[in-house]
């Protein structure tokens, strides 16, 4: 979002007295917000907070086997990229049947992107889902990760999961040289390194009436599919067009699950919007009684969303923007678990929820179940 007038006169009020670097990193989330001193210092610190968790939660590779992934001291933390694709790795080398790594594209630095597929067995259709287009919002990827894990741990258990009726293909950190920048200095950094909102970057046929400049949080770059990043992706997705299902991009913060469209409020039509209430609000309710369902247009019309593209390139699939609850971009490290809980009970319903969408017949129970849901509270 922009600073409005009203915001900045608050903000110079707020931070007379503070060091210019912290009046600087205000204006440079850009989010409406105005934070105190005392909050953008703990900004500037999180890197380092979990910088020194890393310290007291290490060692965590050696005990790692396929049913308490989960319980780990890894999620005690959250990780730098190197870190969670370690931890990655592992995973991969341990279920060799369950879960492959591949390379599904590549960042303005010339970095892989990482997907990691997920089959318990010979499906024809799958789920892709991506997290970290905006690099400050850690708790995306810790969520992802976890989510990963706790799959894992329940087809060990021979407990239901999102992969008995699809594939899963999942993208943990899209933006990686964004996220690398979060870690050293910029904790607060939205875009790649290129300086593009990776998720302005979809093509749209609604042109923005405000063009972004390229100073602002939300440039989509000079045309659109400009980055690497999303090319990428988009050729990945277009190669396997026939067989993905449904679609979500993980974002935080807002608790809520978002319909499309983003950059219209016009309706999707074709009785789509009846579904996509039905199957958001399901959604919604598995992850906690914090998430709502909504359109992605009342937060604020965006252009060149990825949920957008995916809505009208892959016509009829669903395509699902879900922002996580939480107060702020930097989250206490004592929330990843519950956070990740919460994400792989959505993508639990997702699944489910989506064969119903397109009028599938289910061939596994993967409806949220006592088995299969992770508690909150635990």
């Amino acid at each position: 979002m922009k600073l409005s007038a009203l915001f900045a006169a608050a903000l110079a009020s707020v931070t007379a007295a503070a060091p210019i670097e912290l009046f600087e990193l205000n204006e440079l989330i850009g989010d409406g917000r105005v934070r105190t001193t005392e909050q953008l210092e703990a900004i500037q610190d999180d890197a380092d907070v979990n910088r020194k968790c890393h310290t007291s939660n290490s060692n965590y590779l050696p005990s790692l086997a396929a049913g308490t992934y989960t319980a780990s001291t890894y999620h005690n933390c959250f990780r730098t990229d190197a870190q969670v694709f370690e931890y990655l790795d592992v995973l991969v080398k341990q279920n060799p049947t369950v879960i492959t790594k591949f390379q599904i594209s590549s960042t303005f630095k010339g970095l892989p992107i990482w997907a990691y597929r997920i089959s318990t067995g010979k499906r024809e259709s799958s789920l892709y889902f991506q997290a970290l287009l905006h690099a400050r919002e850690w708790v995306a990827t810790s969520s992802t990760v976890y989510t990963i894990s706790a799959i894992l741990d329940n087809v060990a258990a021979k407990k239901p999961t999102p992969a008995d009726n699809y594939d899963l293909v999942i993208v943990p950190i899209v933006n990686i040289d964004g996220y690398k920048m979060t870690w050293n200095g910029l904790r607060y950094q939205r875009k790649n390194a290129n300086e593009v909102d990776l998720n302005r970057n979809w093509y749209t046929p609604i042109p923005n009436p405000s063009p972004p400049s390229k100073d602002s949080q939300e440039y989509p770059g000079p045309y659109y599919f400009s980055e690497k990043e999303s090319i990428g992706i988009r050729d990945y997705l277009l190669k396997n067009r026939k067989s993905i299902d449904g679609f979500i991009d993980l974002h935080s913060y807002a608790a809520e699950v978002m319909a499309p469209f983003g950059d219209t409020k016009a309706k999707v039509g074709g009785g789509l919007d009846e579904k996509y209430a039905v199957m958001n609000s399901k959604i919604a309710k598995a992850m906690s009684s914090q998430y709502k369902s909504t359109l992605s247009w009342k937060m604020y019309l965006s252009y060149g969303c990825f949920q957008d593209y995916a809505v009208r390139e892959f016509t009829g699939k669903p395509s699902l923007t879900i922002e996580m609850d939480g107060t702020d971009f930097v989250a206490p490290a004592s929330s990843i678990k519950k956070a990740g809980k919460e994400v792989f009970n959505g993508l639990t319903a997702f699944a489910a929820e989506t064969t119903v969408f397109l009028g599938k017949k289910l061939t596994e129970m993967t409806t949220l179940t006592n088995t299969s849901a992770l508690a909150l509270t635990t």
